[in-house]
């Protein structure tokens, strides 16, 4: 497992699109930051905690699943992946090893990033520590599940140029067209049929992650709710996000297994 983990930080380190995204990031941040000095002090931090949020939630899925996609599509290009299930690994235990090793350092180095960020909006701002945490928290479960669409992506595209065009079509789909499609049958909604509404909307990663950290860092509030809301919201948020951390990395895994002949499903 360490021989795993050592590999994947030296190729990250040595890779350009580490360090394309952890300086895209760190240089919007930054211009958020110095935008929020305006905000009001008492919730000027945790508004600019969800300025980030938004911001990241453009930018962090495409750097992270094409970061991860390529990490494992590199190791089937280099016939790695095949010595090592020929001498000592099977199928599982290497996309096992390979994921753990790939959420380490990816994860590590985005919340490194954060981590050196926070001087600057100690610096700035009006720092809340608790708020910030619960920042990195949801920043780290966002990068788990991302993380894993690209190791599946990566298992299952067979050349180079098919695995950019999942990769976009994937983002796009994610962060865009999810959402169109949520205002196309929103009409529809109703008190009735609200409750399956809300299982589909909070099983999006990008919804729930933005609700839980407005309200953990006190942004909305979930008492004094009207009705409709309440049945919305009908479970505590931190659940939901439970709910995507196990059910998503698990469902993705379990298609990488599938899918690990390069797209076909093996019997």
């Amino acid at each position: 497992m360490t021989m795993y983990i050592w590999k994947e930080f030296l190729e990250q380190m040595r890779g350009k699109g580490l360090w394309l995204g952890v300086g895209t990031l760190m240089l919007t941040t930054l211009f958020l930051i110095a935008e929020a000095r305006s905000f009001p002090s008492d919730l000027g931090f945790e508004a600019m905690l969800v300025s980030v949020f938004d911001m990241n939630m453009y930018l962090l899925p495409l750097f992270t699943v094409f970061l991860a996609s390529f990490s494992v599509f590199q190791e089937k290009e280099l016939k790695t992946s095949m010595i090592l299930l020929t001498k000592k690994e099977s199928t599982w235990t290497f996309l096992l090893k390979k994921s753990i090793s790939i959420q380490l350092v990816l994860v590590s180095a985005f919340i490194g990033m954060y981590l050196i960020l926070a001087l600057f909006m100690k610096g700035f701002l009006v720092f809340h520590l608790s708020s910030f945490l619960y920042f990195l928290l949801v920043i780290i479960v966002f990068l788990f599940i991302f993380n894993q669409i690209g190791i599946f992506l990566g298992v299952a595209c067979s050349t180079k140029m098919q695995l950019v065009g999942a990769n976009i079509l994937t983002w796009f789909f994610i962060v865009f067209l999810f959402d169109l499609i949520f205002l196309y049958f929103l009409p529809a909604v109703t008190f009735n049929n609200l409750r399956i509404f809300s299982w589909i909307y909070f099983l999006d990663p990008i919804h729930t992650m933005r609700f839980y950290l407005e309200t953990r860092i006190g942004l909305f509030s979930t008492s004094h709710m009207s009705r409709m809301m309440e049945k919305f919201i009908f479970m505590d948020l931190g659940n939901f996000m439970w709910i995507n951390v196990i059910l998503w990395p698990t469902i993705l895994l379990g298609l990488s297994l599938l899918f690990r002949n390069g797209g076909r499903i093996d019997d």
